[in-house]
Formats: C-alpha cells, structure tokens, sequence
C-alpha cells in the first residue's frame, strides 16, 4: 500500500507546485506594475510640484508632475496659434492619462489575463490524471488530480480578480492626481492671456 502510495503523492505534490508557480509568476509580476503605478499616481502637493517643475525632468516621477510640465509647455506654445487655455489643459491631462494606459494599465492587464488561461491548463492536466486513475482505480490518485483541477482555476481567477482591481485602484488615484494638478495655481488659465500664469516656474526644454 505505501509502495503505491508514495508515487501518487509525489506526482499530486509536482503537479500541484507546478499550478501554483505557473499562477504566482505573472500574479507577481503584475504586483510589481501595481507597486510603480501606486508610485506614479500619487498626489503632488503645490510645494512639491513647484519646486520638481524648477528641476530637470527624470525617470519616475509622478504623473501629475508630468502633466503640469506638459501644459506649461503647451501653454507657451499656445500663444503663438491661439488655443483654448481650456483645451491646452484638457491635451496636457489626456496625455498624463495616455502615459499609465501605455505604461501601467496595459502591462498589468497583460499579467492578469495570462492568468485564465494557465488556470484552465492546469484543470484540463489535473482532470487528464484524474481520468487515468479512474482506470486504475486509485482512490487517492483521483482526490489529489480532483485538486489540483480545482486549485489551479481558483488560484488563477483569484489572481486575475485582485490584478484588475488594483488597475481600477490605480486609475481612480490617477483621476484624483490630475484633479488635484488642475486647480494648483500652475495649472490655472491666465487672466491675461494664454501665456504662462503669473508665479509658475518655467519648465525645462527637453
């Protein structure tokens, strides 16, 4: 009995660490564009986003302090062809958002819906060693096959679940961000024009 025992479970044991590790590498990975797009859609304050306008820009930082060095620059060119200050801002938060689509919410979704179909591999491997040992006629065989069908789909959906709910996390703190970029005295419309507003700190050339 333990002579046929010991290879059943060192097969369940296999099969079902290598459905977990399939599901836990893209779920991680997928953490991992959770923890930057948390970093990048954080609020800037005034003082913050003042002072970083007046440095060089750089890898990584807020995407709220991207949009304000956009419209800053769209700003001054918008002298010269007579664009809407409303519609210059309205471009400069596009682009922002544009930014985490291609950066954060696209490569987060890829993660999240290669997890689905590992799970369904893992079902249709554990309900393959599951029929064979209905023909042989192994009790314990069928229980652990029966498992690892079940876990790798519930592991894989939860992961799938959690993935896309930190992107709708994300994009609603993105929101907030920008919002926030908006009413900042950087980003108000001029009462003169459509130049530069009075005390904003001119961005650099890239």
């Amino acid at each position: 009995m333990l002579e046929t025992l010991a290879p059943d479970r060192i097969l369940i044991s296999l099969l079902t660490a290598a459905s977990i590790c399939a599901v836990c590498i893209p779920l991680w990975r997928g953490f991992r564009v959770c923890m930057r797009a948390r970093g990048a859609t954080r609020r800037v304050q005034a003082s913050e986003l003042r002072s970083r306008l007046k440095e060089e820009p750089r890898s990584g930082e807020p995407l709220a302090v991207l949009m304000a060095r956009v419209y800053q620059r769209a700003l001054r060119e918008s002298r010269e062809h007579g664009q809407p200050v409303d519609f210059v801002l309205d471009a400069s938060r596009q682009y922002a958002t544009g930014e985490y689509e291609a950066h954060y919410a696209s490569m987060i979704s890829m993660y999240a819906n290669l997890l689905p179909p590992i799970g369904f591999i893992g079902t249709t491997v554990g309900m393959l060693v599951l029929f064979v040992s209905m023909n042989l006629q192994d009790a314990g065989l069928e229980l652990g096959a029966l498992a690892v069908a079940l876990l790798s789909s519930i592991f894989a959906l939860m992961g799938f679940a959690t993935l896309e709910s930190f992107k709708i996390l994300m994009h609603s703190r993105l929101l907030r961000a920008l919002d926030v970029v908006s009413q900042l005295p950087v980003a108000q419309p001029p009462r003169g024009g459509g130049g530069v507003p009075a005390g904003a700190p001119a961005s650099p050339e890239r």
